[in-house]
């Protein structure tokens, strides 16, 4: 699934829909709500004959559309022991291949993978376990505020009742 090509637009093009994304985002938080609005304001592009909106619309239908396929697939299951524990891993998986001298991704059954297709996923595996690492960290140093001022309801109240910066606290050393 390729991204949308923004480049392709106008200026006026890429403003009129980081405006309308804007306007979503900041309508709710409510996810499904955001979903409903966005649907919304992209059928009133396209019935405004927006160009961006038909490719907006055709990318989040692929995007849709592959996310379905996936889950299919998703449903073969191998048993996997690890460490001790029995794991249910799906038989197939994305790999990313070049084609033509383009890059793209394809579903395949894992044990038909080259070696170094699979050193390839394991290390993607790693970079992931990475980025959720950080994310920990990130958590545990907000949740590090509950201790600080005790009573608050939020990191931002907490914050606040100290008189810090959340981005200078979040920015400095532990």
């Amino acid at each position: 699934m390729r991204a949308i090509d923004r480049n392709a637009w106008s200026p006026e093009e890429r403003d009129e829909y980081e405006e309308l994304l804007a306007e979503v985002v900041n309508a709710t938080t409510d996810t499904a709500e955001r979903l409903n609005l966005l649907e919304e304001r992209l059928a009133d592009a396209q019935q405004a004959h927006r160009p961006w909106a038909f490719s907006v619309a055709r990318q989040c239908q692929r995007f849709g559309l592959g996310k379905e396929i996936s889950r299919f697939q998703d449903r073969n299951r191998a048993l996997v022991s690890f460490e001790g524990r029995l794991l249910s891993m799906p038989q197939v998986q994305s790999r990313r291949v070049e084609v033509a001298g383009e890059v793209t991704f394809q579903r395949e059954l894992i044990v038909l993978w080259s070696w170094e297709e699979l050193r390839s996923k394991r290390r993607e595996a790693i970079r992931a376990s990475e980025t959720y690492s950080a994310k920990v960290g990130h958590y545990d140093r907000l949740l590090a505020l509950e201790e600080k001022a005790p009573g608050t309801a939020t990191p931002a109240e907490a914050a606040d009742q100290l008189g810090l910066d959340l981005d200078e606290y979040l920015g400095s050393a532990a």
